[in-house]
């Protein structure tokens, strides 16, 4: 299922069956659903390559890059992203 653009994404409520594993590809896994304030959907990923920047948050067709998990999950707490069921 990782064939499907975040940006073009139902809203969060429709997807209860998504997980965030979906969403992996050959240079992301994906680790964490979330709602943005829109109800649309975010996704914290894990870059499967070391890099100074190996975690990304992606809602709608914006992508914003961080060097740790915890800052991934302080940027989208500030901006009212909320877990979904499923993930990390």
């Amino acid at each position: 299922m990782n064939y499907i653009p975040i940006g073009i994404m139902p809203d969060a409520d429709a997807m209860p069956v998504m997980e965030a594993s979906d969403f992996s590809d050959k240079n992301y896994d994906g680790i964490q659903l979330r709602s943005g304030q829109k109800d649309n959907i975010v996704l914290i990923m894990h870059s499967r390559k070391t890099s100074p920047m190996e975690w990304k948050v992606a809602y709608g067709f914006s992508q914003i890059f961080f060097r740790s998990f915890e800052e991934a999950v302080a940027f989208c707490e500030r901006y009212g992203m909320r877990p979904l069921e499923g993930g990390r």
